[in-house]
Order: structure tokens, then C-alpha cells, then sequence
């Protein structure tokens, strides 16, 4: 009977190990830089931010965190719109059309104020773009009042010799490209910076887009950066942009 004591009272002893409760982690008990380091690497995808079917899966795992308490909400939602760059329009297939909302103008007022850079990317649909690419309050961008940086990826320049035959006229999407981005320097109420960045040797930094372009936010009274080593409008260039140009006679004359 001692011995089944002894074992009764040894498990009942409130500093046995098993019966310790785990200590739950004070998150809040961080210093508050720290508390956004570790909200940084939980909420951080390395991607541009757009309408994407992509988002239905990654998405949620991380903005689940939001959803936690109030206070972890309000530092979580700065983190999140604070470190990722948001597309201005949409150019995924699925969301690109005249009927569809731009996930900027999706966001609630504050949302937009936690931004800091946007991008607009230039070529896709540039025979046609959508309606829905215009500039209004609907937008949003006079919420933005944190974004000091807009990236203007230009994909194509459709005045190119490679598009002849395809564009709707040679100045078409020169315009519509300057009055959109003027549009948009006029609006982002403490915008600094405009950085231009391209894909292709087709887009070149001397032609007249590009020269529009610039114009458009100089008009703004913005300053210009350019992606380094995007911008080498060099021999290589020419002769990458003339061989596009004869894979293309050579597809017309099959």
C-alpha cells in the first residue's frame, strides 16, 4: 500500500514534468521591430501582387493570420501591403477585360494607404486594351498616399518595324501608354520616383514611347530611374530585334 502511495503522490506532484502545462509564446511580449520581422518572413511572397487564380491557394494559408485578433490584424495588414509591390491593372488572361476590377480598386481606403509601390505594366493588349484601364477615383490611387516608387514595365513598343501589320496605327499605344501614366503621376498625391524597366530588345531607351513616356512624368515633376542592365541599347540589341524580324517574314511567306 506505501509503495501505491508513494506512486499516487508522485503523480500528483504538481512539479512532475507531464503534468506541467506547455507555456504558450507571448507574441505581443516582442519588441515591435521584431514582432514586424517575423510577420515579414510569415507573410512575404516574391511576386508581384495581382488578380491571380494563383491566389486562392497561396493566399489564404497567410492572410488567415489577419483573421487572429484585431491588434494582430492591424499590425499584420501594414506588413503585408507594406512589402509587396501592387500591379495597378490586371494582364492575367482570366482577369484581363473591360468588365473586371482592378485589385487596387478592390481595396478598402486604409488598404490602399498601407501601400507603398505599385506597377503598371505596359503591352499587354496593346492592340486593344480595356476600358477598365482609366484613371478615376474608383481607383483609388489618391488613397495611396505612402507610395513613393511606381515601376512602368514596358513589355513591347508596337511602333517597332516587327509589329508592322499588327498594330492599329504607329502612335496608337504611344498615346494611350503617355496619357495613362500621366494619369497615374497625377494622382499618387507624394509619388518620388517613376523607375522604367522593359522586356525585349524591342522596347528601346532612344525611341519615341520610351520619349513620351519620360515626358509624362517629368510633367509630373517626378524623378526617372532605370533597372540596371535593362537598358543597353547596344549592338547585341540590334541584332537580337532584326533576327525577330526575319522570323517574322519568315512565318508570313509559309
Amino acid at each position: 500500500m506505501a509503495s501505491i502511495s508513494a506512486i499516487e503522490s508522485s503523480d500528483s506532484d504538481p512539479t512532475s514534468s507531464e503534468s506541467t502545462p506547455p507555456q504558450k509564446f507571448r507574441f505581443f511580449g516582442l519588441p515591435f521591430e521584431l514582432r514586424r520581422k517575423v510577420l515579414s518572413y510569415l507573410l512575404l511572397q516574391n511576386r508581384i501582387i495581382d488578380l491571380d487564380p494563383a491566389n486562392a491557394i497561396s493566399n489564404p494559408a497567410r492572410l488567415n493570420l489577419f483573421l487572429t485578433s484585431r491588434r494582430m490584424h492591424e499590425e499584420a495588414y501594414h506588413v503585408f501591403y507594406g512589402i509587396h509591390t501592387f500591379r495597378i491593372f490586371p494582364i492575367h488572361p482570366r482577369f484581363f477585360g473591360s468588365r473586371v476590377k482592378s485589385i487596387l480598386s478592390r481595396l478598402s481606403p486604409r488598404y490602399r494607404a498601407a501601400l507603398v509601390s505599385l506597377e503598371l505594366r505596359l503591352g499587354t493588349g496593346w492592340s486593344k486594351p480595356p476600358k477598365t484601364w482609366t484613371v478615376t477615383d474608383k481607383l483609388g490611387l489618391q488613397h495611396c498616399t505612402r507610395v513613393r516608387n511606381l515601376e512602368v514595365f514596358v513589355e513591347c513598343d508596337p511602333s517597332h518595324q516587327i509589329f508592322h501589320g499588327f498594330r492599329v496605327s504607329i502612335d496608337f499605344f504611344t498615346d494611350f501608354s503617355s496619357n495613362l501614366l500621366e494619369s497615374i503621376v497625377k494622382r499618387l498625391p507624394y509619388l518620388e520616383w517613376v523607375t522604367f524597366n522593359r522586356h525585349g530588345p524591342s522596347v528601346r531607351r532612344d525611341s519615341e514611347l520610351m520619349s513620351r513616356l519620360q515626358e509624362a512624368v517629368l510633367k509630373g515633376e517626378k524623378r526617372i530611374a532605370w533597372v540596371k542592365d535593362k537598358w543597353a541599347d547596344d549592338e547585341e540589341d540590334d541584332r537580337k530585334t532584326q533576327s525577330e524580324c526575319n522570323m517574322l517574314l519568315n512565318v508570313r511567306h509559309l
